[in-house]
């Protein structure tokens, strides 16, 4: 077995010329050793050829390290790391949060919909008061109560506040 081979398996075309590499797809990588320095850049294409297809990649960024192979796996003595993002998947690829759903009309209290927002509720005083008055709360009643008949609150609500301690 050649384990030459095993180090740089992939089959690249860059700007028509063809060159062995290894891909990392975890990384968006993609090693390929080189002796005379490959035409590529930011937003240049590459081709890999995998089984009787080609994956397109597009190049993020590119970085040549001379003497960066050190012939392991390889006769050349070049390095060529290319930062890629699989274009030929994108289209296959469901992000998530891209996704627009239609649902109809919703109508009700405390409704959400949907990821990482957030649930507002508005209740006004009055109806803070009707539902405390009819709950079998005491507790609940003396703090609501209590906080009617505060000075700064009075002078906020003003004669309302005296009608809802009267619901109490």
């Amino acid at each position: 077995m050649d384990f030459d081979k095993l180090a740089y398996p992939e089959q690249l075309t860059i700007a028509g010329t063809e060159y062995k590499g290894q891909r990392n797809m975890s990384k968006g990588e993609v090693l390929v050793p080189y002796t005379d320095e490959p035409d590529v850049g930011i937003g240049d294409v590459i081709t890999q050829k995998s089984g009787k297809r080609e994956i397109h990649l597009k190049v993020i960024d590119a970085s040549f390290l001379e003497g960066g192979s050190l012939g392991v796996g390889t006769a050349h003595p070049h390095m060529l790391t290319l930062k890629v993002e699989n274009t030929t998947s994108q289209p296959h690829v469901t992000k998530h949060g891209d996704s627009t759903f239609n649902i109809g009309s919703i109508s009700g209290e405390n409704v959400q919909v949907g990821n990482s927002n957030t649930l507002t509720t508005n209740v006004t005083i009055q109806e803070l008061a009707e539902k405390i008055a009819k709950s079998d709360d005491p507790e609940a009643k003396s703090k609501l109560k209590e906080f009617l008949q505060n000075s700064t609150v009075g002078s906020l609500i003003g004669a309302g506040a005296s009608a809802l301690i009267g619901m109490l």
